[in-house]
């Protein structure tokens, strides 16, 4: 059964949380956030965690995705955010997402998933590259927190796109040449380089991040090491953020080279 609520805005302080996925202060009205979780318990948790929360306001919940009433439920709440909480990330997550972006094409996604499948990521990375509005996923066990998954959320809602880096992996393994080129980058460097395929510049990626500017400096020439050398005519930076757009699906020709 779906419920919904009247959505409510107000005021919300910034709030800062750790990995696993990249976290920023946001300044913001309230998120409208409808909650789509299979499991009982965690639904119950959310709904719980999130009542009386000052940066998301809860405009609707379901525990069936498949219902025939699920999309006009969310489309008649009009969230900034949902939040899919499903035992496996397969195809048939990403065939619900995608029906729910033709209706609301600005609308953000939170997948909180057990597992995911292959087929299931690579739907993902092509939902990704054909549907700009903010998206996330996190597998399920690395969400340690309300302030944490809320952070999630706020960013979702502020158009952004964070990957867990299980999922980073998962895109990257396929038949093309790109992702094998950032397999070896860390955690944190994957991290700045999204952070560069956004435009940021270093100073601002050392903000976002808590990082002192040199660190962020030395993250980037130690990704750069880590990926194929580029003539002299291309820059390094271009070539990396490219490399990354074409391997999480943001940018087509993922098989062509950088």
């Amino acid at each position: 059964m779906v419920t919904a609520v009247a959505p409510v805005r107000s005021a919300v302080r910034p709030v800062i949380v750790r990995n696993p996925v990249p976290v920023y202060e946001v300044k913001r009205a309230q998120v409208r956030l409808f909650v789509a979780e299979v499991q009982e318990l965690l639904r119950d948790s959310y709904l719980q965690s999130f009542a009386d929360h000052a940066g998301i306001r809860m405009v609707g919940d379901t525990a069936d995705l498949s219902s025939d009433s699920f999309s006009s439920a969310v489309v008649a709440a009009q969230p900034e955010v949902v939040l899919l909480g499903v035992r496996v990330l397969d195809e048939a997550v990403i065939q619900v997402m995608s029906a729910l972006r033709q209706a609301m094409p600005q609308l953000g996604f939170v997948v909180l998933a057990s597992l995911s499948s292959r087929d299931g990521l690579q739907a993902l990375r092509a939902f990704i590259r054909t549907h700009k509005a903010g998206c996330a996923y996190v597998p399920k066990g690395t969400i340690d927190s309300t302030r944490q998954l809320s952070q999630v959320i706020s960013s979702v809602a502020e158009g952004r796109l964070l990957l867990d880096q299980s999922a980073m992996e998962g895109m990257m393994t396929s038949q093309d040449s790109t992702g094998s080129q950032l397999k070896e980058l860390s955690a944190r460097e994957l991290e700045v380089l999204g952070l560069m395929a956004k435009g940021l510049r270093n100073v601002t990626i050392a903000e976002m991040l808590c990082l002192e500017p040199k660190t962020v400096e030395r993250h980037i020439n130690n990704l750069y090491s880590k990926l194929p050398e580029v003539s002299d005519s291309k820059h390094p930076r271009v070539h990396a953020v490219t490399l990354y757009l074409r391997a999480t699906g943001q940018l087509a020709g993922e098989g062509a080279a950088a």
